[in-house]
């Protein structure tokens, strides 16, 4: 069985959502230059090499490099610890937090569906997963979750390497953490995160999935133009749960071709669980 890898994440900062991924049996230096691995160039208080985690695929250990400000691990300052699963480092004005690759496994839950509707929920799963690893390698593949869904979803997107970050910013982003809409990809062909959306997600409308050849960046920026729309008939502003599929595959007929051409701009794709547990592609009008 191959060991899991380490999962470092820059989760504070100009870089917040930048990820590593470290594999067992070796190491990886964080600091401002490019004599490090994890380079944070724009933080002015860390140190070129600041601190590295060695990871064997059981253990973490946390080594600081003689850094000039010192490295705090869970508030703590150290020249040497063990970083346990979900732990967290500060250096220099940055904070990481530390997760083992698929470390938690699926919570045991009370069925809402019977034993032979869940069966069948996990074949459309299944069928569904291979459908957008096909799709994934064609053109980049992304996901946008909604996190008040399930508190399950963040735990996922915390323990694999593709980045992930909210929709929301600033104040808003870090008050909701636990609750936000999160854009997460591009996905590999054969990734184990997408494998694991699917399986625990689908049917369970933890969201809409998207392919794009625009950068991350811009794919975020597409998507947060729909958090907030007004009611006509109120002019009232309200959220909008696009990225509920559930939401998502009423609200799309009743939109005019010019509505579903502003939604779908710079998309080539745009997936959507149905009640019958299928996957309809909605093509951007042309």
């Amino acid at each position: 069985m191959t060991e899991p890898r380490l999962i470092v994440e820059v989760r504070y900062g100009k870089l917040a959502g930048t990820k590593k991924a470290v594999e067992a049996g070796r190491a990886l230096k964080v600091g401002r230059t490019d004599l490090a691995d994890l380079v944070v160039q724009h933080d002015g208080q860390m140190s070129g090499t600041h601190f590295e985690l060695q990871w064997d695929g059981a253990q973490c250990v946390l080594r600081d490099l003689q850094s000039q400000n010192g490295t705090r691990l869970g508030g703590q300052t150290v020249e040497q610890g063990d970083v346990p699963h979900g732990g967290w480092i500060q250096a220099g004005e940055t904070d990481f937090m530390v997760y083992v690759e698929g470390k938690t496994n699926a919570p045991r839950r009370k069925l809402k569906r019977s034993p032979e509707e869940e069966a069948a929920r996990i074949e459309a799963a299944a069928r569904a997963c291979e459908r957008l690893r096909v799709e994934a390698a064609k053109e980049p593949l992304y996901a946008v979750l909604d996190g008040a869904r399930d508190r399950r979803i963040l735990e996922v997107l915390r323990e694999h390497v593709e980045p992930h970050q909210s929709l929301y910013d600033g104040l808003q982003g870090e008050t909701l953490e636990d609750v936000a809409p999160y854009l997460v990809g591009p996905f590999r062909k054969d990734s184990a995160l997408l494998d694991r959306l699917l399986a625990e997600g689908f049917g369970n409308r933890w969201g809409i999935y998207c392919a794009s050849y625009e950068k991350f960046v811009e794919v975020r920026r597409h998507w947060r133009r729909f958090l907030m729309v007004t009611l006509e008939s109120t002019n009232e502003q309200v959220y909008f749960r696009f990225y509920d599929p559930g939401v998502f595959r009423v609200f799309w007929p009743t939109c005019h071709a010019g509505q579903q051409q502003k939604l779908s701009e710079s998309m080539e794709e745009i997936f959507v669980e149905e009640e019958d547990l299928s996957l309809s592609a909605l093509v951007r009008p042309h």
